[in-house]
């Protein structure tokens, strides 16, 4: 059995395992892992060690499940650029990180921000280095609230003192590197404040995850995101905890009540963009005016597929005649599960693939040997597309309340159908196909 199991394809671990058998021919032995946070920031999947994840509950559930503190959040940005900040395993190297945003600027933001919108709170503040840590500390300080750091290198003794003071709520926050995001637990912590940007989904689901724990003088989690300017990286926030559009700024609401309200437009209103959605007041905007998404496949699927792949929660769909689906989605692997749904007897995954390129393969690989009738009606090139809509496209778009605009096509007509049929798959209320 192996704890934080996230750790488990790295070689230690792995001569581990190959001391006592675990895998090869006449293996006997089974290995279980356990971990909050299943993926990893180097690209490595767990499959490389685990052959199924036999049991999953994601932040999103053990919160609706109250097991975990409601968060909320509000996204501040800084006029600072990383674009030039080079990468080394995944993630930024540290030393040019800290150059460019410990500076007294940007110090001064994370103090303002506290005032505004967590003042009073048990926070801690994630930095870049040692140094960062210290200098948040001190410009907190100088603006009069009780603070401390605490770094490794940081002798044990004091270093347990500080966190004890600041657990008995003699300081209200504490700045950090490399030291809080793993294996602390204090479950009085209701603010996070990330300082300390990251390519890395698993260190800031880390991270965020140390404000998480229940306590009863606790109400909810304030997670605070310092968004820096970047062109060229694609960083992770809570929109990557919760299935909110990029960007997202909260302004202080719950981030699970905004993701389900968001769940609702997508059933409701299928074909609205809803990565134009920034803040909460847009999904009233969105909702009320007729705002059609781009027909056009995802860009990643982009020579991937000649097919009408289109995106959903949770991953990519193609419809099919007579009710049925092909499925491609991400699970905790690091891998692509690809499924074939029908009606009569749900989804069932027949092939599991290194990457989505590879998915995507095995599906259309699927339709031409198991459904080529199918072959020449999901194309994205096929001629019926760029006709009108027929009139059971009309007649089905009217009884879904769905406007049909100037110029839609069949194709664009039959993909809105089938992303309504999609939203409403799980919940057993399937409209005629198109």
């Amino acid at each position: 059995m192996v704890d934080e199991a996230h750790h488990a394809v790295a070689p230690t671990y792995r001569r581990i395992f190959d001391h006592f058998g675990l895998f090869g021919p006449g293996a006997t032995r089974y290995l279980v892992g356990f971990t909050a946070t299943p993926r990893r920031g180097d690209k490595q999947g767990l499959g490389e060690v685990f052959e199924e994840v036999c049991y999953a509950r994601d932040m999103r559930e053990m919160i609706a499940g109250r097991y975990l503190s409601p968060i909320t959040g509000w996204r501040v940005d800084s006029d600072l650029s990383l674009d030039d900040v080079k990468i080394r395993h995944g993630d930024f190297v540290e030393s040019q990180l800290a150059r460019v945003v410990n500076t007294p600027l940007r110090n001064k933001l994370l103090v303002k921000a506290y005032r505004d919108f967590a003042n009073g709170r048990r926070t801690i503040v994630f930095c870049v280095d040692v140094a960062h840590a210290k200098d948040v500390h001190l410009t907190f300080a100088e603006a009069g609230i009780r603070t401390a750091a605490v770094w490794g290198e940081l002798p044990r003794e004091e270093r347990r003192a500080t966190l004890a003071r600041f657990s008995a709520g003699k300081i209200d926050v504490v700045t950090n590197c490399n030291l809080l995001t793993e294996g602390f637990d204090e479950p009085r912590v209701d603010c996070v404040i990330l300082a300390r940007p990251t390519r890395s989904k698993l260190l800031y689901a880390q991270m965020v995850g140390r404000g998480t724990r229940l306590h009863p003088d606790k109400v909810d989690l304030m997670v605070i995101d310092v968004a820096d300017n970047s062109r060229t990286h694609q960083l992770p926030g809570l929109h990557s905890l919760f299935n909110l559009p990029m960007n997202m700024n909260l302004q202080g609401s719950n981030a699970l009540n905004i993701e389900r309200e968001i769940e609702r437009l997508n059933r409701t209103q299928p074909w609205i963009d809803t990565s134009r959605i920034h803040k909460p007041e847009d999904i009233k905007l969105a909702a009320e005016r007729i705002e059609f998404f781009n027909f056009n496949p995802p860009a990643e699927l982009i020579g991937c597929t000649a097919n009408m792949w289109y995106a959903v929660p949770g991953g990519y769909c193609l419809s099919l005649p007579d009710g049925e689906w092909l499925t491609v989605e991400p699970n905790l692997l690091d891998t692509w599960d690809v499924a074939h749904v029908t009606p009569r007897e749900g989804a069932k995954r027949f092939h599991r693939a290194e990457t989505l390129a590879g998915a995507m393969q095995v599906a259309d690989r699927f339709v031409i040997d198991q459904r080529p009738d199918a072959a020449r009606l999901v194309g994205q090139s096929a001629r019926w597309r760029a006709e009108p809509p027929t009139d059971k496209q009309k007649e089905v778009l009217a009884r879904n309340k769905i406007p049909v605009p100037k110029g839609l096509t069949r194709g664009q007509a039959a993909q809105m159908i089938s992303l309504v049929v999609s939203s409403r798959r799980h919940r057993g209320k399937v409209d005629s196909p198109p």
